[in-house]
């Protein structure tokens, strides 16, 4: 069936998104070595605003970072200017480093925020190791779609409130690019080592059946930089109808021939994995251009558009599909 070139996007709600950047900046401050730790809060910043934006399907309208920066320091004068630059609103209140001010100001301001725009807008906050429980619970039971990014994550789900602990997402991996090794986690863990990299070898695809899949990922999934595993494996078992080729394996053979590579993701309360397209292998390259001008091959992924935007309400719940992280059934090589 042709693809259908259609004006239909999928609803997208605002979102406002809230940095505890005094927090924010500690953490990083204390477990990176970095000489310009206020550029590193920036690029997690714009990270997260790319992330909820094309994998949560959010819009962000406003961006405001609340810190301890005397405004009469040179220092608080240049992190404001960078924000500005950006678009993100400067909320800074005169006082120590390590005093709560900033966090007390932010939860005050997202409650105002709160009554001022209704339930229709999303909130997602941003902190060190801050997990502003009450402030989560509160969104949440006024009606907004509320996500809570932290470095330091809960550790255990009873750790929070039953009614909060699907809220929160580990935001270490916002921090770099493809293959990023940076992990903030002071007890960094072994299995880490064993996650897959960007591909360094390329060998052209000569199977039918895994060139189609490549096609059908590129159809349903290719809008994005980053592809869950779960809904991936879902949607190719739905589509593929050859009892033989399992989906897994067709993932595992995309691999060998370094077309893709996956990435495992910290989030609670259950890790994840990513699948990333190797842009530099010339079936990827090839499939990515003729997706742009036609592509007759495949469905369109226009009918199931919200497939990945749905995932995405709860990709750090993999309890379903059960391809998380600790997947024995998953090949490896």
């Amino acid at each position: 069936m042709a693809a259908r070139k259609s004006s239909y996007r999928p609803r997208t709600r605002n979102a406002v998104i809230l940095v505890d950047y005094t927090n924010v900046f500690g953490v990083i401050s204390e477990r990176i070595d970095n000489d310009q730790p206020d550029a590193v809060v920036l690029d997690l910043v714009t990270s997260l605003k790319r992330h909820v934006s094309e994998h949560l399907n959010l819009r962000p309208v406003r961006t405001l970072a609340f810190a301890n920066l005397p405004p009469g320091t040179m220092r608080g004068h240049r992190a404001t200017g960078a924000w500005l630059a950006q678009g993100i609103e400067p909320h800074l209140c005169y006082a120590r480093s390590r005093d709560e001010a900033a966090a007390i100001e932010l939860a005050m301001e997202a409650m105002k925020l709160s009554a001022e725009m209704g339930p229709g807008t999303a909130f997602v906050v941003l902190s060190g190791n801050q997990w502003f429980v009450p402030l989560v619970q509160r969104l949440f039971r006024s009606g907004h779609f509320v996500l809570m990014a932290t470095l330091e994550s809960p550790s255990a789900q009873d750790d929070l409130p039953a009614d909060c602990q699907d809220l929160y997402l580990s935001a270490d991996f916002l921090l770099g690019g493809p293959g990023r090794k940076l992990d903030l986690a002071s007890d960094q863990d072994e299995d880490s080592e064993g996650e897959s990299q960007r591909p360094t070898e390329t060998v052209a695809i000569t199977d039918t059946a895994v060139l189609k899949t490549l096609g059908i990922i590129e159809s349903y999934f290719g809008q994005y930089e980053e592809i869950y595993l779960t809904p991936l494996l879902r949607k190719l078992s739905e589509i593929i109808d050859d009892p033989d080729e399992e989906p897994k394996v067709l993932i595992n053979d995309l691999e060998q021939v370094g077309a893709v590579w996956l990435e495992k993701r910290r989030g609670f309360p259950h890790n994840y994995t990513v699948l990333l397209m190797n842009m530099e292998h010339p079936d990827v390259a090839e499939i990515k251009e003729s997706s742009l001008t036609d592509s007759d091959e495949y469905a369109s992924y226009d009918d199931d558009h919200e497939d990945q935007s749905e995932a995405n309400d709860d990709y750090y719940d993999d309890s379903d599909g059960n391809y998380d992280d600790d997947d024995d059934e998953y090949p490896s090589d």
